[in-house]
């Protein structure tokens, strides 16, 4: 998946990026969380990486991808011939993403599980939502509705792009009109008419919305398709770390977590389904960190960053419902990014 070249803020490849540069220092991949969803281009962590350290970084993380992704974009960032490659791993919904690219969208089925004991609790777990009429927002790549609109899109990319700029300007110019306080008491009222999916957090200094059933449903460590997700994830990981070495180049991946669990350390009073998504998360990038480990493949968490800047008077978050970075977010990444590599190459 790219995005439309025809978008403000895309270059030509539909990625966000200003142009298409003949060559660039680092590649990075990545999701709506790198891509920068709902903050403006320069103020992505990629883009403010590349300010930092005065270096070309081209940005190829688009909404809805992950690991199995990158693996289709690694010839494209090849040509770029970088030095470093960026895999930005995100808690959230890049499990699910990997196993419906693989099970759903059929892309590399030789990563598909031949243990009969998996193949046969996935597909038990489908048909109980299939009976229960549950559809899960990660999994609807077939949905007839989005196909149509895709199909809209591609014939007519200029007034598609300048439909979602109008939209995504229009929302803009409605938060710049609205005080803190007007913000927050509209989110206030989403969330009492959404209790199914909507936490309020405000312990008086920082506050927000959480989403933890809905974030839980692509981290269910006890669910057979998150658990073949996470397992492509990281043989895809190993993967493109082997491809780097074989092309002299740097691979580093950055991990970044959920808003609930930067956000962990501060609650007060969690909810049942609050402990069990950061529970599940914590125990997720233990094993990652340990598959890393144990394969020799540079990563750095971008946690402590987070929280760090959470105390810090900004934090890296909307008053919202939103689970992506704003500026200070982004910022914070960036950062940690830079000092890494510049520690590394020194």
């Amino acid at each position: 998946m790219r995005g439309n070249p025809e978008f403000p803020g895309h270059d030509s490849n539909g990625f966000r990026n200003l142009k298409v540069p003949s060559r660039a220092d680092i590649v990075v991949f990545g999701d709506s969380q790198t891509y920068g969803a709902w903050v403006e281009p320069e103020d992505t962590w990629p883009r403010q990486l590349e300010s930092i350290i005065h270096s070309t970084v081209y940005n190829m993380a688009f909404a809805g991808d992950g690991p199995v992704d990158s693996l289709l974009l690694w010839d494209e960032a090849l040509s770029l011939l970088p030095k470093t490659i960026i895999e930005a791993f995100y808690a959230g919904n890049d499990l699910f993403d990997a196993y419906v690219r693989v099970y759903k969208d059929g892309k590399f089925p030789e990563l598909k599980s031949s243990d009969p004991i998996a193949q046969n609790s996935i597909q038990s777990r489908n048909a109980l939502d299939a009976k229960n009429n549950i559809r899960l927002w990660f999994s609807n790549s077939d949905d007839d509705n989005r196909w149509w609109l895709h199909q809209l899109a591609s014939k007519y990319s200029k007034l598609w792009g300048l439909l979602r700029r109008v939209r995504y300007e229009l929302v803009r110019i409605h938060d710049m009109r609205m005080t803190s306080k007007e913000k927050w008491e509209e989110q206030k009222l989403y969330a009492k008419v959404h209790p199914e999916c909507c936490e309020l957090f405000d312990n008086g200094h920082v506050r927000t919305i959480f989403t933890s059933n809905y974030r839980l449903v692509g981290l269910d460590q006890e669910d057979p398709r998150v658990l073949e997700g996470r397992r492509i994830s990281l043989m895809v990981m190993k993967r493109l770390n082997d491809l780097s070495i074989m092309k002299n180049i740097r691979f580093v991946v950055v991990l970044v977590p959920t808003k609930e669990l930067v956000f962990k350390e501060l609650g007060t009073n969690p909810t049942k389904n609050y402990l069990s998504l950061t529970q599940n998360e914590e125990q997720f990038w233990k094993i990652t960190k340990s598959f890393l480990k144990e394969n020799a493949i540079e990563y750095l968490d971008a946690l402590p960053a987070l929280r760090k800047q959470l105390t810090s008077g900004n934090q890296p978050y909307q008053e919202s419902s939103d689970g992506h970075p704003n500026e200070y977010g982004h910022a914070a990444i960036a950062k940690l990014v830079a000092a890494y590599l510049k520690v590394e190459n020194n």
